[in-house]
């Protein structure tokens, strides 16, 4: 499948520069996943018609994509990058668990009460990474319940993180 081989970077040029320009007929997620994947391509003129492509796609069509569970890393991280102020990136990187926890504490502050629930609802995730606790502690959009817990939960995740660096140093 030609998500597959783009992916995993052994499609053909030609393959990547008709993903480009919309010769192969692709759902809005799959485009958009696919073009933030080439966006980062080793030959230039790949990653540059990528960029030019990506420009003119719908925010929906990003939100729907990082909804996945297999979404690509490069989508998340084009996300983050291009998108993170636009409504709604925020809370769709923090639902999505396929997104990298980095990307979520980046946007943390973008967060609303809806992205900090679903952090919160998948605590599992939420707490593997000291630094996501430590960014959504602060975070505007946060209820008073949630800043309460966020708060506590805070604290043990400076602790973990100070351990973690005293851990790398020795």
């Amino acid at each position: 499948e030609l998500r597959t081989q783009i992916c995993s970077g052994h499609a053909r040029p030609e393959q990547k520069l008709a993903v480009c320009s919309g010769g192969i007929p692709l759902g809005a997620e799959d485009r958009v996943e696919l073009l933030a994947v080439l966006a980062s391509d080793a030959d230039p003129a790949i990653a540059d018609r990528a960029q030019n492509a990506l420009l003119t796609q719908s925010l929906e069509s990003f939100l729907a994509a990082s909804a996945r569970a297999d979404a690509d890393a490069r989508l998340f991280t084009y996300c983050t990058d291009h998108l993170g102020e636009k409504p709604g990136v925020a809370d769709a990187l923090a639902k999505s668990a396929a997104c990298p926890t980095a990307h979520v504490a980046r946007l943390a502050n973008r967060l609303t009460a809806a992205g900090v629930q679903a952090l919160l609802d998948n605590l599992e995730r939420f707490i593997s990474d000291p630094q996501l606790v430590i960014a959504v502690a602060n975070c505007p959009g946060a209820t008073p319940e949630q800043r309460e817990l966020l708060s506590n939960m805070e604290k043990g995740a400076v602790v973990s993180a100070e351990m973690a660096e005293a851990a790398a140093e020795i």
